[in-house]
């Protein structure tokens, strides 16, 4: 008996040695798997994928298919994250991933349109202090935006009750918080407009326009301002510019700036002026009834008033003005 369980006895050995060898490789079998799609829910084919070790040093790395997925097998013990980069796609990563043998670790993700970045754990100490900075100016513009945002708002509620000074306090405060907003200088000019502190308001518009030098608009209210002020040539200048810079409301543009030349006493260069709104708009009432006028009292252009005006007369709605067009259409055609 006692041989005999010597004799057993290296078999059960081997039996043992040749078991622990061979677990080892049953425990690698680990799996990350996952899906990546688009906002549409589409499926990214050619996603790079990345699984990093993070407790050790290691990587690894395969692409989606043509469904958009992706698996990598036979991963050791420990921790990793998961970064997926496709082109025309921002980056994005899944950390504290810790794949076991008992269930695949599934990661997916749905990424957003937008160019390649360097994710938080990619950036040098350097540019992960700019990155704060930046985080943290762009906090205080949005605070000081809503700010901002609520003086003027409060200025526009008094400019609309007709309480302009008042009006006028806010807005400076709005504008303390941040001077970049062309919309309030504007309306600080409307208001100072109205109180007739003029070349105040003057100055704000240009601060305005100076910001935003695409608004038409502006340049519109400044040739008013401009016109008040019996700035005549800077008026038909400003009215030039808006309907330059907004050809959709050019019709308006030149009609101001005729008004203007009307009420300097040019009345030859204020009918070219209502001649080009007619051009931009063909349906400009105002602007035949006020030609009409204009070329009336010359006897060579009389029959282009009277053209004018019976024009008016068709598409006006003012009641009194197509009066009267009649009556002055009656006097100028010869009896």
């Amino acid at each position: 008996m006692i041989q005999l369980i010597r004799k057993g006895a290296p078999v059960l050995v081997s039996f043992i040695v040749l078991f622990v060898a061979v677990f080892p490789a049953f425990a690698q079998n680990r799996i990350i798997k996952g899906k990546v799609t688009n906002e549409e829910g589409q499926p990214v084919q050619g996603a790079v994928i990345k699984i990093q070790g993070t407790d050790v040093k290691r990587e690894y790395s395969t692409k989606t298919d043509k469904k958009g997925e992706y698996i990598y097998m036979g991963i050791p013990f420990g921790e990793y994250r998961v970064i997926v980069r496709a082109q025309g796609y921002r980056p994005d990563f899944a950390g504290g991933v810790r794949p076991s043998i008992a269930q695949d670790s599934e990661v997916n993700f749905t990424i957003k349109q937008g160019a390649d970045q360097k994710l938080p754990f990619e950036l040098t100490p350097e540019e992960m202090q700019k990155l704060k900075e930046e985080v943290q100016k762009a906090e205080k513009q949005k605070q000081a935006s809503t700010e901002v945002k609520g003086f003027f708002d409060a200025g526009l509620k008094l400019a609309a009750e007709g309480k302009y000074a008042e009006a006028i306090a806010e807005y400076d405060k709005a504008l303390e918080k941040d001077a970049e907003q062309p919309y309030i200088h504007a309306n600080k000019a409307d208001a100072l407009s109205r109180i007739n502190k003029t070349e105040e308001a003057l100055a704000e518009y240009q601060k305005a326009i100076a910001l935003k030098p695409d608004d038409g608009a502006m340049y519109t209210n400044m040739g008013v301002l401009l016109g008040k002020m019996g700035k005549v040539a800077e008026s038909q200048e400003a009215f030039k510019k808006a309907a330059s810079v907004n050809p959709a409301a050019a019709g308006q543009n030149f009609y101001n700036l005729g008004a203007t030349l009307v009420n300097s006493g040019k009345s030859a260069e204020a009918a070219e002026a209502f001649k080009q709104a007619i051009a931009a708009d063909p349906n400009f009432a105002e602007a035949y009834y006020q030609l009409g006028i204009c070329m009336s009292g010359n006897p060579q252009t009389m029959p282009d008033a009277i053209k004018a005006l019976e024009k008016y007369i068709q598409i006006g709605k003012n009641a009194e003005q197509v009066e009267v067009a009649k009556q002055l259409i009656s006097a100028l055609k010869p009896r």
